[in-house]
């Protein structure tokens, strides 16, 4: 499959995603987004929170927090 067979598969859902700010990567942090609400709901502090999936995920506290919020939009 070529590049422009792909993207028009999926031109409709990717302008939908660009739209609301979705970057290329951020399918890799579609669990860390629900294991970061899971934990918050059970009571865990944000902090605690953040820092944990940053070690968990091999990323930076500010990443976690960046991913949190842009994932966590309405769209």
């Amino acid at each position: 499959m070529k590049v422009a067979e792909l993207l028009r598969l999926n031109g409709a859902m990717m302008k939908k995603m660009s739209e609301h700010d979705v970057r290329m990567d951020d399918w890799r942090f579609a669990g860390l987004y629900d294991e970061y609400a899971k934990m918050r709901a059970e009571g865990m502090k944000y902090s605690v929170a953040v820092y944990r999936l940053a070690e968990r995920y091999g990323v930076s506290e500010a990443t976690v927090e960046r991913t949190v919020r842009r994932l966590g939009k309405e769209c």
